[in-house]
C-alpha cells in the first residue's frame, strides 16, 4: 500500500477485495482469514446496531489481545462508534473510572483470564450503570458476541456500512492515560492519526508486507493499536496474539510460526534473553526487532544481536502523538541504539525549546514539542486540559527533555513531568498517592520512579502513619485497586514528608534518599 488510507478499515478493505482467504490472526487452535474477520465483525457491528449503539457512542472492551479485541475494533468503526479499550490488569475501581467518564453504552469483556475472574466486576457495572454487558468465555467462539455472517451477506453489509462510514465524524479510539491529578484522561485518537501512524510505521522503517509479529501488549495500548494491529492491518499482515507476554511462547512461535517481526518494551526483551529456551531457538527468520518505552540493556542487546541477522530499531513517543515521534532507521550499530531514541520522524514538524518557548541550539537539552499531521483530538470532557496540550502555534507540548546530536539523533534526557515507565506502561505517582492516602492509617503519600534492571523503573513510595501497619498491608491495599504493575516495589516510612518553602513535598530530596537506601 503506498497511499495513506483514510481509516483502517479501508486499509482492511483493499485486503478483503483480493485476499479474502488470506491469514489475518492466529490464537491458539484458530485460525482466522481477513474474511473470517470480516464475517465476524460485520455480525458484530449488527449485534451493537440491536442494543442500540449509534455514530459516537463509546463502546468499551475490557480484552486481552484476542479475536474479539480484533473484531469489535472493526465491528465498533463499521457502526461509527468509538472503541476503547480497558486493561485487563485494572481492578474495579480504575474499571469504574473509566467507565463513568466515557459514559459507555455497551461493555465488551472476557469473563476470566488465567487466575482473574471477571463476573463480580461485570455484574456490579450492569448493577450500577447504564452499560450494557456482553461477555465472552475462554474458547473463542463461546459467549454473548454474534456468530459470523455468511460470505455473501457478510461482503454485501461490509461495503453497505463502509459507504456509509465517516472516519472524520467521531474518534477512532480512546486511550486512557492517567494525569497528574490522579484521574484518569481520555486521549482522543482520530481514524486519520491511527491509520497514518499505523501506515507511516510499516512503510518507512521495516517495509515488510505481509509480515508476521506477535501481538502481546495490552490492545488499550498504543504499542499495540498502532505498531502491532495498525501495521498488520496495512500490509495485510499476520496477527499471532497472545492474553500476556509470555517469554517461552513467544520463542516457540518465532519458530513455529515464523515471525518476522520481535516488538516489545526493553523488559519483555530481557526476560527472553533469560528464558532457558532463548539460546536453543533459532532466531535467524527474524527480520526486525524493535521496542519502545524506554532504553534497552547493553547485556540484552548483545545477545540478540548475536542470536540474530535482524535489522534493530527502538522507538520514542507517547500516546497523544499517535505513537513514535521518532525512531531508529533499522540498524545493528550498538552506540546508535544504546545511546539514541533514533532520528525525528521526517513527516513531522520537530523542535526542541527552553522553558520560555525557544528553540534550543543542537546539543542542548530543551522539552520536546512535535506537531503532527493528524494529531490527537484532545481529551475527553476536559476542555483545559486539551487546550493546554498545544502550544499557542500548534505543536503538542510533550513533556519530555532531549537534545539533538550533531548526526541529527536524539538523545532523551529525562521527563520533565513526575511519570515514570514501568515495564513499557506510564506510571502517574498522584494516582498511587491517592489511593494510599484514601487509607486511615496513612497520612500522606510520596512516589518517585527509580531506575530497575528489570523493569526500567519502579516505585518507590515514602509514606506518613498515623498507626503502625506493615509494608504487605499497604502493598496488598494497593493491589486491590490499581493494577500490579503501578503497585510501588519500594516502600519506606517517614516520620515527617521533606517539603519545600512553599510546603511541597521535596522530591528531590526524596529521590536522594532513594539512591541512598538502594
Amino acid at each position: 500500500m503506498t497511499q495513506i488510507p483514510a481509516s483502517l478499515l479501508h486499509a482492511v478493505h483493499l485486503y478483503v477485495c483480493d485476499h479474502w482467504d488470506d491469514e489475518a490472526l492466529v490464537f491458539r487452535d484458530t485460525r482466522l482469514s481477513y474474511g473470517g474477520l470480516i464475517r465476524y465483525a460485520t455480525a458484530f457491528a449488527d449485534q451493537l446496531a440491536e442494543h442500540g449503539v449509534r455514530g459516537g457512542d463509546k463502546v468499551a472492551v475490557l480484552m486481552p489481545p484476542r479475536p474479539e479485541a480484533i473484531i469489535s475494533l472493526l465491528g465498533c468503526w463499521l457502526v461509527g462508534a468509538t472503541w476503547l479499550g480497558i486493561n485487563p490488569r485494572y481492578q474495579r475501581r480504575e474499571q469504574q473510572q473509566i467507565l463513568g467518564d466515557c459514559d459507555a453504552k455497551l461493555l465488551l469483556s472476557i469473563s476470566q483470564m488465567g487466575a482473574r475472574d471477571y463476573r463480580a466486576d461485570l455484574d456490579a457495572h450492569a448493577a450500577s450503570s447504564p452499560v450494557r454487558v456482553l461477555r465472552t468465555l475462554d474458547r473463542f467462539g463461546d459467549g454473548d458476541m454474534a456468530s459470523p455472517r455468511s460470505t455473501s451477506e457478510a461482503m454485501y453489509r461490509w461495503n453497505e456500512r463502509l459507504a456509509a462510514f465517516k472516519p472524520e465524524a467521531y474518534p477512532a479510539v480512546i486511550i486512557y492515560t492517567s494525569g497528574s491529578t490522579g484521574a484518569p484522561k481520555g486521549a482522543l485518537i482520530s481514524h486519520a492519526g491511527l491509520a497514518f501512524r499505523s501506515h507511516t510505521l510499516h512503510t518507512d522503517r521495516f517495509n515488510i508486507e505481509r509480515s508476521r509479529q506477535m501481538i502481546d501488549l495490552p490492545v488499550n495500548h498504543i504499542g499495540a493499536l498502532a505498531s502491532g494491529i495498525g501495521v498488520a492491518l496495512v500490509s495485510g499482515g499476520v496477527m499471532v496474539l497472545s492474553e500476556q507476554f509470555d517469554p517461552g511462547f513467544t520463542l516457540k512461535m518465532i519458530q513455529e510460526e515464523r515471525l518476522d517481526v520481535l516488538s516489545g518494551v526493553p523488559a519483555m526483551l530481557a526476560r527472553l534473553v533469560d528464558h532457558p529456551d532463548f539460546d536453543q531457538t533459532d532466531l535467524r527468520g527474524l527480520k526486525a526487532v524493535n521496542w519502545g518505552a524506554g532504553p534497552i540493556n547493553e547485556a540484552v542487546l548483545d545477545r540478540l544481536l548475536v542470536a540474530t541477522t535482524a535489522v534493530f530499531s527502538q522507538q520514542y513517543g507517547m500516546t497523544e502523538s499517535n505513537g513514535p515521534i521518532s525512531y531508529t532507521p533499522p540498524t545493528r550499530d550498538k552506540e546508535i541504539l544504546l545511546n539514541t531514541t533514533g532520528r525525528p520522524d521526517p513527516r513531522l514538524a520537530f523542535r526542541v525549546v527552553d522553558e520560555a518557548g525557544h528553540a534550543r541550539d543542537q546539543g542542548e537539552e530543551g522539552e520536546v514539542q512535535v506537531k503532527i499531521p493528524y494529531p490527537f483530538m484532545g481529551y475527553l470532557n476536559q476542555a483545559e486540559a486539551s487546550t493546554d496540550a498545544f502550544t499557542a502555534d500548534g505543536y503538542l507540548h510533550t513533556g519530555d527533555l532531549a537534545k539533538i546530536r550533531s548526526d541529527g539523533y536524539l538523545v532523551f534526557c529525562g521527563r520533565s513531568k513526575d511519570m515514570y515507565k514501568s515495564g513499557g506502561f506510564n506510571v502517574y505517582p498522584r494516582e498511587i498517592e491517592i489511593v494510599l492516602e484514601n487509607h486511615p492509617n496513612i497520612v500522606a503519600a510520596a512516589i518517585i520512579g527509580v531506575d530497575d534492571a528489570q523493569w526500567g523503573q519502579v516505585g518507590y513510595a515514602f509514606i506518613e502513619l498515623s498507626e503502625d501497619m506493615s509494608f504487605d498491608e499497604i502493598k496488598q491495599w494497593c493491589r486491590d485497586q490499581i493494577a500490579d504493575y503501578k503497585v510501588p516495589k519500594h516502600f519506606k516510612r517517614l516520620d515527617t514528608m521533606p517539603r519545600t518553602t512553599v510546603d511541597k513535598i521535596d522530591r528531590v530530596q526524596l529521590a536522594q534518599m532513594a539512591q541512598v537506601q538502594g
